[in-house]
C-alpha cells in the first residue's frame, strides 16, 4: 500500500471514509426513525424536487462547494470534487441494500441498538474522511472549517450546529424527524471528535502524513 502515490491513498482512505459514512446514514434512513441530519435535508429535497436521494445528495454537494469556494477554498482539494461524483451513486446503493435486508418487524432493543450503531459508523466515516486530507464531502467540511474560523469553537459544536441547521430545512422541506435523529444530532459531534485519533491511526497505517484539525 506504501508504494502506491500519495494521492491515491488519500483517495482510497477518503473513499473508505465515504463508504463508512453512507452506511451509517442509510441504516438511520431504512430504520424508519427519522433520518440523520443530513438525510432529512437530502429527503427535503428530494420530495421537493422529484429528484433521487443520491441526486438530491449531488446537488447539495454542488451548493456546500459554492460556499466553501467562496469563504475558504483553500480547503477544497481533489477529493472535495470526487465526492461530489460518487456520492449519490453510495447513497443509493446503500438505500436499495437496507430496504431489503433489515427486518420489517424487529425489537425495539434492536432498533435501539441499530441507532447507536449508526451513529458510531457515521462519526467514523467522517473522521476517516477528514483525516484523509483529500478534501472531504462538502458537507462534512463546515463544520471543520467553521471550527477552524471562529475561535473557542470546538469541533463538536461546530458539528452540531450544522446538524442542526440540515434538521431544521430538510424539516421544513417534508424530510422526517424522529427519535433517530435528536439521537444522532446529539451523538455526532462528540462522536466524530472522540474518533478523529483512531482515523489519524489509519491514516498512518497507510503512512499518510496527519495534521491538526
Amino acid at each position: 500500500m506504501s508504494r502506491l502515490p500519495l494521492v491515491v491513498r488519500r483517495l482510497l482512505m477518503l473513499f473508505l471514509g465515504v463508504c463508512v459514512t453512507e452506511c451509517g446514514s442509510q441504516l438511520f434512513v431504512a430504520l424508519g426513525v427519522g433520518a440523520d441530519p443530513f438525510m432529512i435535508l437530502v429527503q427535503g429535497i428530494s420530495r421537493q424536487s422529484g429528484l433521487s436521494y443520491g441526486q438530491s445528495s449531488t446537488l447539495i454537494m454542488l451548493i456546500c462547494l459554492a460556499a466553501i469556494f467562496l469563504c475558504a477554498r483553500e480547503h477544497i482539494h481533489v477529493g472535495t470534487i470526487f465526492c461530489m461524483f460518487c456520492l449519490g451513486p453510495i447513497v443509493d446503493f446503500y438505500a436499495f441494500l437496507f430496504g431489503r435486508i433489515l427486518p420489517v418487524h424487529r425489537p425495539l432493543a434492536l432498533t435501539v441498538l441499530l441507532i447507536i450503531l449508526g451513529c458510531l459508523i457515521v462519526s467514523i466515516g467522517v473522521g476517516i474522511s477528514v483525516r484523509s486530507d483529500a478534501g472531504a464531502c462538502a458537507n462534512d467540511l463546515i463544520p471543520v472549517i467553521l471550527h477552524q474560523k471562529v475561535h473557542g469553537l470546538q469541533l463538536r459544536w461546530a458539528r452540531m450546529l450544522c446538524d442542526g441547521l440540515c434538521i431544521v430545512v430538510g424539516f421544513v422541506l417534508g424530510g422526517t424527524l424522529g427519535i433517530g435523529t435528536v439521537i444522532a444530532l446529539t451523538l455526532y459531534g462528540p462522536g466524530l471528535q472522540f474518533f478523529l485519533p483512531v482515523a489519524g491511526a489509519i491514516a498512518g497505517r497507510l503512512r499518510l502524513p496527519v495534521h491538526a484539525v
